[in-house]
């Protein structure tokens, strides 16, 4: 086996597993903080609110500290770092008491993620060019299933060996992504650490394609803005449009919520090979016109298995989107400076994430469901025009 695959595979599997370690709190927080003693309904809320906001915007900040190091130290010692963390940060909730101990470890965890970031950049820089895409977009789809797969299978491991156990299930897992990586993965970068830029204003003078990079960061907030505007409201519309008291509601909205990560993993090799045939704008616009397509129907669904098939569709749509904007920053930065490229890039995915998740819950209760998903849908449609008439191929 080639040296980039195996170093992609290993990515992919250690990919899945940080974003599975990152999501999975999120159907356990009520009664782990239960267990902690919280139990006024306003203040689970704001804990749990608390504990999953905090891990995001960090790592939106201090992305691009990271990104600098890879590109001065090289990429395999991140992903090193990223696991290792990652790993003791599980291991340590595992053993926490109050809610403020919780929200500490959840942001010492957001201090040291990151692996998405820095494996893009590995397989980016030690991939052929011309499977680039296709390499990208096995790692795309390892980390979104492991986003929308983290809450199902974190409902499954605690319901079968108890809530502090899922977390130290979890850390063997990615304790064994970073022997993995250390004993498997082997980087040829060189790192020259005197050209690399101290500041953003150094690296914008060595970008010739500043304004399309520009483009792809714009779009790849407005892709993670619309993911999470939907997401955390599924189980809420479900229950709006279903019978009253309808039985196993929290199974069949894990069941929906996973149909789209299902979706992704099924189609993302097939879009990557398209990507690296004709190129990743003309399947970024055409996944964003698909998806845009698939999304408004959503607001018009009467059952539970309509929403789902139009999820799982919405997802074959969505294996396209970040793979094609990572292939086209691979394509259009020098490797030399890939690490604080994906980096700021991923500064605004985070930073999407955390205001979908606030704006979307506050749209809902404003304008209602089939305002949000007519707004995710023209938002989807909007950037297919302005990547179609402003971003060069």
């Amino acid at each position: 086996m080639p040296a980039w695959l195996r170093t992609d595979y290993i990515c992919f599997f250690g990919a899945f597993l940080s974003a599975l370690g990152m999501s999975q709190l999120a159907p356990l927080l009520p009664l782990y903080l239960h267990d902690m003693g919280v139990t006024a309904t306003n203040e689970v809320a704001y804990w749990s609110g608390l504990a999953m906001g905090v891990t995001y915007l960090i790592v939106a900040f201090v992305s691009p500290f990271w990104g600098r190091l890879a590109d001065r130290r090289g990429r395999k010692i991140l992903l090193l770092r990223s696991s290792f963390g990652m790993m003791l940060c599980n291991l340590l909730i595992c053993f926490v008491q109050t809610p403020e101990q919780l929200v500490l470890i959840r942001f010492v965890q957001g201090l040291v993620s990151g692996f998405f970031s820095a494996s893009v950049t590995l397989v980016a820089s030690e991939t052929p060019e011309n499977k680039t895409g296709w390499a990208l977009s096995v790692l795309a789809s390892a980390n979104l299933a492991g986003s929308l797969l983290g809450p199902l299978i974190g409902g499954y491991l605690a319901s079968t060996f108890g809530i502090r156990t899922s977390f130290f299930v979890i850390a063997c897992f990615l304790g064994a992504a970073f022997l993995l990586i250390f004993f498997l993965v082997h980087e040829t970068f060189e790192p020259q650490p005197d050209t690399v830029p101290h500041s953003f204003k150094e690296l914008q003078n060595q970008l010739p394609h500043l304004h399309e990079l520009f483009i792809i960061a714009a779009s790849t907030f407005i892709y993670a803005l619309s993911m999470m505007s939907l997401q955390p409201i599924i189980t809420v519309y479900l229950d709006e449009i279903m019978p009253p008291h309808t039985p196993h509601l929290a199974l069949i909205a894990g069941a929906v919520f996973a149909a789209t990560g299902f979706a992704q993993m099924l189609s993302s090799s097939y879009m990557g090979k398209w990507i690296d045939r004709i190129g990743p704008r003309r399947i970024l616009i055409g996944s964003l016109i698909y998806t845009a397509v698939m999304t408004i129907p959503q607001a018009y669904v009467t059952t539970s298995w309509q929403l789902g098939v139009l999820r799982f569709l919405t997802g074959l749509g969505l294996a396209g989107l970040l793979p094609s904007l990572n292939t086209y920053i691979s394509t259009h930065s020098p490797k030399h400076l890939s690490g604080q490229v994906f980096s700021y890039n991923q500064t605004t995915q985070f930073l999407g994430y955390f205001m979908g998740s606030v704006g979307g819950a506050l749209f809902m209760g404003q304008f209602g469901f089939t305002a949000l998903f007519w707004g995710t849908g023209l938002l989807f449609l909007f950037n297919a025009i302005w990547v179609y008439t402003k971003l060069k191929a």
